[in-house]
């Protein structure tokens, strides 16, 4: 058993976002072709079973310059993006951090009926992948947040400020906490295998939430631009103050390569359809 992140633990970044977009009508948005999830494939004319799936020693640093481009798509409808890139490395009193950045905007046609436009920036301490700094500008609807939270994991204190209405708060924070977005990060460095339930503790709007995974078992993730992924499937839990969260049921599929690619997501919200988050494409990832 490991005591690492998991890729979904992004659902409470993008759970809002995927929610409001049910309200969307599909019309007037480009369909696709549906995504994939198979246990065995032809490679080479021979079939491949996905008990022959190899998880990878993954790496344990993240590279300078990797921007993952994601689709989100609701009745098969391409209705926005989500774009996460390692910008690079900075000092954050005096601890060399990862500047990791993720965008979510919906695209033209959707924004002329709710528009979003979100960005979250995590500073995540090089040495020990933990987050020291998380920024949330948030702009939906007439909605907005610009917000930034400063973890102090040694005296383990968290001093949150928004700017859009001058509101403070000191909050206690467990040892070693992630935000939602570097505890994607931290995750692709987790030495995983199948059967693993995963514990870690993350904080979202200012409050630290216990989670859990299931890693449950290989499969093939076949996109509609003919690209097959190899992945692990991942249902991540949550709990706050002993309370399940129950708003909605997420799941994932991560890449079984050294690199640990978040691959696709899948978030049945209640009431709606399912809403799903797919890689479009790796821009750069050496």
């Amino acid at each position: 058993m490991v005591n690492k992140n998991t890729f979904l633990t992004a659902k409470p970044i993008l759970y809002l976002l995927l929610l409001q977009l049910t309200a969307f009508a599909a019309s007037g948005c480009a369909a696709k072709a549906p995504i994939k999830i198979t246990d065995s494939i032809k490679v080479e004319n021979r079939l491949m079973q996905s008990e022959q799936i190899n998880i990878e020693k993954p790496r344990d640093y993240f590279t300078i310059g990797e921007r993952l481009v994601y689709e989100i798509r609701w009745l098969g409808a391409v209705v926005g993006e989500v774009v996460s890139t390692v910008k690079g490395i900075e000092d954050i009193n005096g601890h060399a951090a990862y500047v990791v950045e993720l965008t979510a905007k919906t695209n033209d046609f959707c924004s002329k009926i709710y528009r979003i436009d979100d960005k979250y920036v995590s500073y995540i301490d090089r040495e020990k992948l933990i987050t020291l700094k998380h920024i949330a500008k948030r702009s939906e609807g007439r909605y907005r947040k610009d917000a930034v939270t400063v973890f102090d994991q040694f005296n383990h204190k968290a001093y949150f400020e928004n700017h859009t209405d001058n509101t403070k708060k000191v909050f206690d924070i467990p040892e070693n906490v992630q935000d939602t977005l570097s505890a994607v990060y931290y995750f692709r460095t987790a030495d995983i295998k199948i059967g693993d339930k995963i514990y870690y503790k993350v904080v979202n709007n200012e409050e630290p939430y216990d989670f859990f995974a299931l890693v449950k078992n290989k499969v093939f993730v076949a996109t509609e631009k003919g690209k097959n992924y190899e992945t692990f499937y991942v249902e991540p839990y949550a709990s706050l103050k002993g309370q399940r969260y129950k708003k909605g049921k997420a799941s994932g599929y991560v890449s079984t390569d050294d690199l640990r690619i978040p691959v696709l997501g899948v978030i049945k919200a209640p009431l709606f359809t399912k809403l799903i988050v797919s890689l479009s494409r790796i821009d750069r990832a050496n």
